[in-house]
């Protein structure tokens, strides 16, 4: 891989644990020490698009929300940022005042570009991909149909995947930017409330600190993005573990079906 690559990239590499679909690694050269990633083989079947991906980081770096991109292919999801030495947020959880100031930030850049998340589709594109679905999850699916599961929004940028493992340090960096597009605001907030696991206090504090930052949406809105949430998890799972067939997917599939379970009754 690193023949591959220009010879000032040329160094040792050390295997990092944690990704979930890519390889990452410690890319230490002359120069200094870095951090690789390399995408998985076939990122259209998780939804990803290496472009929008690489145009919206490269937005998000500017505003100084995400570490710089050093180099970068689309065509095997290669990118080299900088090394952070900060633990991230499974290791030490910051402030949410902190994380909101920077949503909020990002939610008010505009670039041109990327798609939008239409939440159906998103579902539909993962459906199609399995073998068989269960009777209970046709069940489930009925209720996306639901009126209040399917509020009007504005679409901003937003990350949609601002889990623990991709907030790093104080400030936090914004890492990960694979799943990166317009979308709702409550669903990137709801990403946020499923990670942690809030309950009402939690999502009403979260709320209030989005809106003191500059954002503007309503528990109704938060609460109708959850179980959307918990089902695209579930289906990602689901669609995951049928092509490795990794005991950690069926963990996290069920995980997720017990809280869609419990979100709708």
């Amino acid at each position: 891989m690193l023949t591959s690559l220009p010879p000032v990239w040329h160094g040792r590499l050390v295997a990092l644990k944690g990704g979930q679909t890519n390889h990452c690694f410690r890319l230490e050269t002359g120069q200094g020490c870095y951090w690789l990633r390399l995408g998985c083989q076939t990122p259209a079947r998780l939804g990803i698009n290496r472009h929008h991906e690489l145009i919206i980081h490269q937005a998000a770096s500017r505003a100084g929300l995400a570490p710089l991109i050093r180099y970068s292919d689309t065509r095997t999801g290669l990118l080299i940022l900088d090394w952070l030495s900060e633990p991230d947020w499974r290791q030490t959880p910051g402030s949410l005042t902190a994380l909101m100031n920077r949503v909020a930030r990002l939610h008010r850049l505009e670039v041109r570009g990327p798609g939008r998340l239409n939440l159906h589709h998103r579902a539909q594109h993962y459906l199609e991909q399995l073998t068989h679905q269960p009777a209970w999850l046709t069940a489930t699916l009925a209720q996306f149909s639901q009126p209040e599961l399917n509020p009007d929004f504005t679409p901003v940028l937003c990350h949609c995947d601002l889990t623990a493992g991709n907030l790093m340090g104080p400030r936090p960096w914004l890492l990960d930017w694979e799943y990166a597009c317009l979308a709702d605001a409550a669903f990137e907030l709801a990403v946020i409330a499923d990670d942690r696991a809030l309950d009402d206090n939690g999502c009403a504090a979260l709320l209030a600190a989005y809106n003191a930052a500059g954002g503007q949406v309503s528990l109704a809105r938060l609460r109708a993005r959850l179980p959307w949430v918990q089902l695209l998890t579930l289906l990602w799972a689901m669609v995951q573990y049928q092509h490795t067939q990794k005991a950690s997917y069926q963990v996290w599939l069920e995980s997720a079906r017990a809280k869609l379970t419990n979100r709708l009754g």
